[in-house]
C-alpha cells in the first residue's frame, strides 16, 4: 500500500481557507491565519470516526473511536504531534462473543504499562447496550476482552475511566431506563484497582432536582484542574443531517455532590464549514497544554462520509476558572499547530497494490454477515466468500469528492466495487466474464440501472466519481486509459445509502454463491481537494 501527498501549494491552502471563511461566515478569522505560525486543518483524522478518544503515553498518543457494525471492531491510531495519526490496527479484529451490534464509543485508559480500553457494544442474547472492557500491553497487537462490566437499565453506554488525585479509579456512563419516569442520566462508580470491576455504589452526576439543562447527557470526560473537578459532556441529537450535537461542562469541588452548570453553555457547538460537534476526550501535552479530540460533520458531505475526528485546544479563564475553547465556540477550520517544528501531512491518494499482508487492518466487513476469507500474494487480494449472496470489504471515504477505481479479474461470478451501508442499502458495480451490471438496494428493494454485454478477458477496470459523498457517476475499461460511462451524463443518488449513526464504507462487493472467490489486483482512491 502507498500514500501519495498531495502538490496543492500553500498558495492555493490559504485561497480556499479565505473561500470558505466567506461562503460560511466566517470573515471575521481571515487576519488571524495571516501569521507565520504554522497551522493545521481539520479534521486531524479523516473520515468516519465518531466519539473518539485520546491518551497519552509518555509523548506519543493514541486515538480510538466507534465502529458501529464493521469490523475490525474500534480502529487505533497513533501520533507523536497531535495532528498526523496513522492507523496502527484495531481493538479487536473480531468481535467478541458476548456481543452482537452497535459497537461504539471505546474508551482508553492506560496504567502500569497495561493499557484499558471500555467499549459499548448491545448483547448477543437480548441487544440491551453494555459496556465491556478488554486489556493489552502492547496496543499494536490488539486487546484480550474480559467482558461486560456495566449493564444497567434499558442501557449503558458511553464511558469514561478517570483516575483521582488520590488513585483512585472511577467509570462514568449514560444510564438510560434505570427507574420509570427517570430521565437519561450520567451515573459514576469506583472502579477496583485492576480496572475490570465496578465497587460500591453508583452516583449520579446529574443533578436532575436543580434544574440540570439537558438532553440526554452523554459523551463524559473527567479532568482535575485548579481544585475543581471539570465535566464535559455532550447533548443534544447527535448522528444525521438534523444533529444540534453541542458540549457543555458542569464543575464542583466534590465529585460525589455540588455539580453546577457554566452558565455559559454551550462551550462547543457546530456553525460554518464544521457542524454538530461533540463526544470527545481531553488529552494533556507534556507542556500542561489541553487538546479535546472530538467529532464533527462536514457541513456539505455529513452523514455520507461521518462524523470526522477534529482536534481543539482548551484553555482557563484565569479570573472565573470556567473553561473554554481557544478558537471559539465553534470547531476550527485551521489553528496553530500544537508543537513547534511539525507540519501536517496532506494525502490525497489512498492505493492498495497489495504487495504486503500487513495493512489488511484497512479493510473492513459487515459483522452481521460470516466474515470472508481474504488472502494477499503476489499482488492480488483473494476474497471468498462465507455465505450465498453479497459479501463486501472496503474502507472509510476520507472526503466526499473522489474517485475510486479497481482492477478486477473477472469469474464466473459477479465482483466489483460499490458503496455499501448494509445488505439493505447499497450501490453495486460487478462485472462476471459476459456482463457488467449495475444495481442498487434501497431498503432491501433491488433495481438493476444498467446492464451492458462485454466480452471475456483476464482483467478490467471498474471505476466511480463520488461528489458530496453521495451522487455518483460510474465507469468501466478494457485498459485503464479509455473509460466508458454507464448511463452518460447521469449520476446515480446514493443519498438512501447512509445510515443512522454510521457513514457508508467503499470498496470491494461479490454477488455469488457461497465458498466462491474473487479476485483483485489494485484499488485506488484519489480525493479531490475541496
Amino acid at each position: 500500500m502507498t500514500h501519495s501527498s498531495s502538490k496543492i501549494s500553500p498558495g492555493s491552502k490559504f485561497f480556499s481557507l479565505i473561500l470558505a471563511f466567506l461562503l460560511f461566515g466566517k470573515g471575521m478569522e481571515i487576519v488571524a491565519q495571516t501569521t507565520e505560525k504554522p497551522l493545521y486543518f481539520n479534521p486531524v483524522i479523516k473520515g468516519d470516526f465518531p466519539d473518539p478518544s485520546i491518551i497519552r503515553v509518555g509523548n506519543t498518543y493514541y486515538a480510538v473511536g466507534t465502529s458501529c457494525d464493521f469490523a475490525p471492531n474500534y480502529p487505533i491510531y497513533e501520533s507523536t504531534d497531535l495532528i498526523n495519526w496513522k492507523q496502527i490496527g484495531a481493538v479487536f479484529q473480531e468481535p467478541p462473543k458476548w456481543t452482537s451490534d452497535d459497537f461504539w464509543a471505546p474508551e482508553l485508559f492506560y496504567k502500569d504499562g497495561t493499557f484499558f480500553v471500555y467499549y459499548t457494544a448491545k448483547r448477543e442474547d437480548n441487544r440491551i447496550a453494555c459496556i465491556g472492557v478488554a486489556t493489552t500491553r502492547d496496543i499494536h497487537k490488539g486487546f484480550t476482552d474480559h467482558g461486560i462490566i456495566v449493564e444497567w437499565g434499558e442501557e449503558a453506554i458511553d464511558s469514561y475511566v478517570f483516575q483521582d488525585d488520590d488513585g483512585k479509579l472511577y467509570i462514568i456512563w449514560k444510564a438510560y431506563g434505570l427507574t420509570k419516569g427517570r430521565k437519561v442520566e450520567l451515573l459514576a462508580s469506583e472502579l477496583n484497582p485492576d480496572g475490570l470491576s465496578m465497587v460500591g455504589e453508583p452516583f449520579t452526576l446529574t443533578d436532575l432536582t436543580k434544574g440540570w439543562v439537558g438532553a440526554g447527557d452523554e459523551g463524559p470526560c473527567m479532568v482535575n484542574h485548579a481544585g475543581y473537578y471539570y465535566l464535559f459532556y455532550s447533548i443534544g441529537g447527535c448522528c444525521d443531517n438534523r444533529c444540534n450535537y453541542r458540549v457543555m461542562v458542569a464543575r464542583s469541588k466534590n465529585l460525589k455532590t455540588g455539580w453546577e452548570q457554566y452558565s455559559e453553555n454551550p462551550i462547543l457547538e457546530g456553525g460554518g464549514v464544521w457542524k454538530c460537534s461533540g463526544h470527545g476526550t481531553l488529552v494533556d501535552t507534556p507542556n500542561n497544554r489541553y487538546f479535546y479530540l472530538y467529532h464533527a460533520y462536514n457541513s456539505i458531505d455529513f452523514e455520507y462520509i461521518g462524523r470526522q475526528g477534529m482536534l481543539d485546544e482548551v484553555v482557563w479563564n484565569k479570573q472565573t476558572g470556567w473553561p473554554y475553547f481557544k478558537n471559539g465556540k465553534n470547531p476550527s477550520v485551521t489553528a496553530e499547530t500544537p508543537f513547534k517544528g511539525t507540519a501536517q501531512k496532506n494525502d490525497s491518494v489512498w492505493i492498495d497494490d497489495f504487495s504486503s499482508k500487513n495493512d489488511q487492518y484497512f479493510w473492513e466487513w459487515d459483522i452481521n454477515l460470516p466474515k470472508p476469507s481474504i488472502k494477499i500474494a503476489k499482488g492480488e487480494m483473494s476474497i471468498t466468500k462465507g455465505h450465498n449472496g453479497i459479501s463486501f470489504l472496503g474502507l472509510r471515504p476520507q472526503s466526499g469528492d473522489y474517485q475510486l477505481m479497481a482492477k478486477v479479474i473477472p469469474t464466473v461470478e459477479f465482483s466489483g466495487i460499490g458503496i455499501y451501508s448494509n445488505q439493505q442499502n447499497l450501490i453495486a458495480f460487478v462485472a462476471n466474464q459476459s456482463e457488467l451490471v449495475l444495481y442498487e438496494i434501497k431498503k432491501g428493494e433491488k433495481e438493476v440501472l444498467s446492464k451492458v454485454n462485454i466480452k471475456k478477458s483476464k482483467s478490467m477496470f471498474l471505476k466511480y466519481e463520488a461528489v458530496d459523498g453521495r451522487y455518483f457517476r460510474f465507469f468501466w475499461s478494457e485498459n485503464g486509459v479509455k473509460w466508458i460511462p454507464v448511463k452518460e451524463n447521469v449520476q446515480v443518488d446514493g443519498t438512501f445509502v447512509a445510515q443512522w449513526g454510521c457513514s457508508p464504507r467503499v470498496g470491494f462487493i461479490i454477488d455469488g454463491k457461497e465458498c466462491s472467490t474473487s479476485k483483485f489486483s489494485e484499488l485506488k482512491i484519489q480525493y479531490n481537494q475541496k
